[in-house]
């Protein structure tokens, strides 16, 4: 077919061709004979007018045929894009109106006509993952519901049935909480008329102790009083003894004046008359003898019962002392006793308070069950009287459900006939009929930290929904932290799993070691947005032509200066698609000699960055013009400008964009910005990498490259 429509095309240029050249000789004939006949008159005279005017004529005919020929050959550009469209090939890249000169509002309507249609189609596809994905989950949501309420109608019998029981429950219950309600409040009363005897014991026990330590004192007075008094009776033996032991001296004495009283008596006897006094002396010496031994005996008689006496006092008063003693020992056990009674008296007067503050908590919490068990009795009584308008209601709902499952399914016939309409419009390749005999896993790798990357995914959804149905997987890896090494760690890991394909972005050489690896796993992989700036063995490449990009920028800064001034060039991290756009910038710009790359600026890595440095730039350069950047920071360039008020004075041209870059578009301080199909990107890399396993036949070409979309003030209001 492609064929067939390339010859067709050739054929119609040939004929235009020959009918602009036929026309201009034709002109130029007519011209000739018309100047002939004016100058027939005098032929001599005006000849060498006359030859000039046919060489003026002949120029007027070129000139004529190369403005039609180049009018004609735009006609046949739009011409050619008008029959792509209607064929459905969307993605095709702008027209540009240079190449096209004085059917530049025909472009300019045929390339709205094309981006609308574009932009609703990947919307439309884009609302249609959306969609889908949500109509899967309301499906789920009616068939778990359906399936819930189906049950809860069937259980809704049993439900009353068991309400009824649970109400009569609830009233039993609600007569026993009462009881131990009454019982809890009877304890607490009991506790606290034991607390209170406990008290008084506490206080008898306590009183009692002190009375045991005075008695315990007292016997001790009287154990070492009657411990004295044994050693005095001890005393009074040992004098008692030396009376005894005189006792016996003083009978010595009496025996010897008794013997004395004798020999007086004899002497007295041999003097006679002379010795009668001593007679007197004897007898009265005989006397005191026997009256002293007399004496003597009554005192060792009294002597000897005192001294039994003494001793039975003594033997006494050591039973008492040993009484005593024991008794003390006794006294001191009980004094034990009654300390051991006392401390367990205080550990019980404690633990009864804790017991009566608990029982308090207890008749708290009883009282508050009771009002709880009278809600739930309540309450149960309404759950039973409710049971049958639920199960009523539940009927209803089931039905409910049933309709609404059946409109879900309308949806999802709807949704079917709108992706089959969607699919008419070629904005992407499509997958092969074939479905996979296998389960594929295809893993995208990209990062997630811009706008940009977001449309990517998109795209990547979309494929994921389309291929779902063929037996293919496809996983999507974003890093919103946006580090090379993230995707390459990432793309080792994957590589050591169980996975069919791999797609990335062609950032660096670093890749290439585990290209080769992929390669040797018979694993292919793709890489997209930016080629590898190195051979490796990847698949394919998809994504912009960025020296077409490079070129572009170029020349609508040529136009924003009409040909003319001082530009710079803000370059951001050293990037392959970021050096080979400032590369080819900088090779068409050669070609024009009047447009100056004064200041090329390397470093600006986001927006304040760059606001900084081109803030600084203008303030050092006033006679800039123009500036290219490259990569990220467009905004911060944006707020420079607009800041130092020079809107309109400083153009800024720009890669890729959004709704922010198309209000700036339209504020006229960013000239113009050059895209490269976000969703494109996502998207077919996936179903080239599925046609590949599943036909094995690679693309018929190991770069495809994506559509180059500019917007400028011109388009820019068919896409806020």
């Amino acid at each position: 077919m492609l064929k067939g429509k390339n010859d067709k095309t050739e054929n119609i240029n040939k004929t235009k061709t020959i009918v602009v050249l036929l026309l201009g000789c034709i002109i130029a004939i007519l011209l000739s004979i018309l100047l002939m006949d004016i100058l027939s008159d005098n032929p001599e005279k005006h000849r060498t007018l006359q030859s000039i005017l046919y060489i003026f004529s002949l120029f007027m005919a070129g000139y004529l045929f190369y403005f039609s020929l180049r009018f004609f050959k735009g006609v046949d550009l739009i011409n050619y894009n008008a029959y792509l469209m209607a064929k459905g090939q969307l993605n095709i890249s702008d027209i540009i109106l240079d190449k096209a000169k004085g059917l530049e509002t025909l472009c300019i309507a045929f390339n709205d006509m094309k981006t609308n249609l574009l932009t609703f189609t990947e919307l439309t596809k884009t609302n249609i993952v959306i969609i889908s994905d949500a109509v899967d989950e309301v499906t789920k949501s009616i068939d778990n519901s359906l399936k819930g309420n189906e049950q809860i109608a069937a259980s809704m019998g049993d439900l009353a049935e068991k309400s009824h029981q649970q109400l009569k429950n609830a009233k039993e219950t609600l007569d026993s909480i009462s009881n131990v309600d009454e019982r809890v409040n009877s304890i607490e009363n009991s506790l606290a008329n034991i607390e209170n005897i406990v008290k008084e014991v506490l206080a008898s026990t306590t009183q009692g102790n002190q009375n045991l330590d005075e008695y315990h004192h007292q016997m001790n007075v009287i154990t070492n009083d009657l411990s004295s008094t044994s050693w005095s009776i001890d005393q009074l033996n040992g004098e008692l003894e030396k009376i005894y032991n005189l006792g016996e001296l003083i009978t010595e004495i009496a025996e010897q004046l008794k013997m004395l009283a004798l020999n007086a008596s004899i002497e007295s006897a041999r003097a006679g008359e002379s010795g009668i006094g001593f007679s007197v002396v004897a007898t009265e010496m005989n006397k005191l003898s026997d009256e002293t031994s007399k004496s003597i005996k009554k005192i060792n008689v009294l002597l000897n019962t005192v001294s039994s006496s003494s001793e039975n006092v003594k033997n006494s008063i050591a039973n008492c002392i040993e009484n005593y003693n024991l008794s003390k020992d006794l006294f001191s056990k009980v004094k034990e006793s009654f300390y051991t009674i006392k401390n367990s008296t205080d550990v019980l007067s404690e633990d009864i308070n804790k017991v009566y503050s608990e029982s308090g908590i207890i008749s708290n919490s009883t009282h508050e069950v009771k009002e709880k068990s009278q809600y739930f009795l309540n309450v149960s009584n309404n759950i039973s009287s409710a049971s049958t308008e639920v199960a009523a209601v539940t009927e209803q709902e089931v039905s409910n459900t049933e309709i609404v499952s059946k409109n879900i399914l309308t949806l999802k016939d709807m949704l079917y006939e709108i992706e089959k309409l969607v699919r008419r419009f070629k904005t992407s390749v499509t997958p092969v009929e074939k479905v996979s005999e296998k389960s594929l896993r295809i893993v995208f790798l990209s990062p997630l930290d811009h706008e940009f990357w977001f449309g990517v995914r998109q795209g990547v959804m979309y494929a994921k929904k389309e291929l779902a149905v063929k037996n293919a997987h496809v996983e999507y890896l974003g890093f919103s932290e946006m580090t090379w090494e993230n995707i390459i760690d990432t793309f080792g890991k994957i590589l050591e799993e169980d996975v069919d394909g791999i797609i990335l972005p062609g950032f660096s050489d670093e890749a290439v070691p585990l290209i080769e690896k992929a390669s040797q796993k018979n694993i292919p992989v793709m890489t997209f947005n930016c080629d590898l700036p190195v051979e490796s063995k990847r698949m394919a490449y998809f994504g912009p032509n960025i020296s077409e990009a490079g070129y572009l920028a170029a020349d609508f800064m040529e136009k924003a200066l009409d040909g003319k001034g001082k530009v710079a060039m803000i370059s951001g991290a050293e990037i392959s698609v970021y050096v080979t756009r400032r590369q080819k910038i900088l090779e068409r710009l050669k070609k024009k000699r009047e447009i100056k790359i004064v200041e090329d600026i390397r470093g600006g890595h986001d927006n304040e960055k760059v606001c900084d440095l081109v803030k600084d730039l203008l303030n050092r350069r006033s006679d800039i013009r123009g500036i290219f950047v490259t990569g990220v920071g467009v905004k911060g360039a944006a707020k420079a400008v607009k800041e130092l008020n020079l809107v309109g004075k400083v153009k800024i041209i720009c890669f890729d964009f959004n709704k922010e870059i198309f209000e700036l578009i339209k504020e006229g301080i960013i000239y113009a910005a050059i895209g490269q199909d976000p969703f494109g990107q996502g998207h077919d890399p996936i179903v080239y990498l599925y046609n590949y396993l599943v036909t094995n036949k690679k693309p018929e070409s190991e770069i495809i490259w994506t559509r180059t979309d500019v917007v400028n003030i011109k388009n820019v209001d068919d896409l806020i």
